[in-house]
Order: structure tokens, then sequence, then C-alpha cells
């Protein structure tokens, strides 16, 4: 794994990817898509959308409804403390990295 962030996010998560998402959807517009993510992160979208699946799966995001059907599916970041703890935990460990 190359940075603190990955190493956390594994040992915390089981995905190295984990905490970046996280952090990048608490942090950032309420509502993106898993396209803003990838090109954000530079991850590919199979890493993106397992992220996505398991937050939506314990309601941390809600899926919007599709403005037609060739429109990428849009998420809406629910309120939360996680977010707030994706925060310190990436910036815990940016500092650690440094």
């Amino acid at each position: 794994m190359s940075d603190a962030r990955e190493q956390w996010s594994k040992a915390l998560f089981n995905n190295v990817h984990f905490l970046a998402v996280a952090h990048a959807l608490g942090t950032g517009p309420r509502e993106t898509d898993a396209r803003e993510l990838q090109a954000a992160l530079k991850l590919s979208q199979p890493a993106v959308h397992r992220v996505l699946v398991n937050l939506e799966a314990v309601a941390l995001i809600e899926r919007l409804a599709r403005e037609g059907r060739t429109s990428p599916q849009r998420y809406r970041r629910v309120r939360h403390p996680f977010w707030k703890a994706a925060e310190a935990l990436a910036l815990s460990a940016a500092n650690r990295s440094e």
C-alpha cells in the first residue's frame, strides 16, 4: 500500500479505497455520482462502486432518481456523524505520513 490513508483504510474497512471515497463524499458536494468521484480520486469504476454499494447498504448515502436512462446514477450524502469521523481519520492518516 502506498500511503498511511490506504493502510488505515485497509485495517479499518478491509478496503484500501474506502477511506478516500468516504472522505471525498463527506467533504465534497452533498450530491455526486461515481464518475465524479473516479475523476477526483483517480480510482477505477469498480473501486468507487464497491464503496458506494457499502455506504448505501448502511444508509449513509441514498440513491437518487435518474434523470434519464443514460444519465449517471447520482447519490446524496445523508447527515450522519460518520462523515466527520471519516474526515478526522483521513486527516490523521495524512498527518502520520508527513
